[in-house]
C-alpha cells in the first residue's frame, strides 16, 4: 500500500457513523490536476474521485465543517489503495485512502478554527 497526500473538494457532505471503535466517516474528494502543455499553458486534467475514510475526532470535525460550509476544499494524507473491478458499466477503478490527517485548505476560502478538547483519539475507528 502506498502513502498519498492530495488536496481537492468534497463532492458532498460526509455522513458521521458510529462503529465499535468510535465515530468514522467516508468522504468523497474530487481532485483535478493542472497539466502543463508544450506551449507553457496549463489545462485541467481529468477529475479523480478519492474515497477517504476518516475516523475519530477528525471525522466528527470534518462532518460538522461540511454541514456548516458545504463544498469545502480539504487536504488529506494516508494509506492509498487502488482497486479495479468489473461492473455493469465495464471496468471501474476505485481510489481509497485511509486518512491519517484531514485538514481544511486555506486556499481560496476563509477558515475559523476552534481548539478541540484534550480527548482527541488517535486510534482509527475503521
Amino acid at each position: 500500500m502506498s502513502y498519498i497526500v492530495r488536496t481537492g473538494n468534497l463532492a458532498a457532505a460526509p455522513e458521521l457513523r458510529q462503529g465499535e471503535r468510535g465515530p468514522y466517516a467516508y468522504a468523497r474528494v474530487i481532485v483535478s490536476d493542472r497539466i502543463r502543455q508544450e506551449d507553457g499553458s496549463y489545462t485541467d486534467g481529468p477529475p479523480i474521485a478519492y474515497d477517504v475514510a476518516v475516523s475519530g475526532a477528525q471525522a466528527t470535525a470534518l462532518v460538522e465543517t461540511a454541514e456548516r460550509s458545504g463544498n469545502v476544499r480539504v487536504t488529506f494524507a494516508g494509506r492509498y489503495r487502488v482497486t479495479e473491478y468489473r461492473g455493469e458499466q465495464g471496468t471501474r477503478i476505485q481510489h481509497e485512502v485511509r486518512a491519517d490527517e484531514v485538514a481544511v485548505s486555506l486556499r481560496g476560502q476563509s477558515v475559523s478554527v476552534e481548539r478541540a478538547g484534550q480527548g482527541d483519539a488517535h486510534e482509527p475507528a475503521f
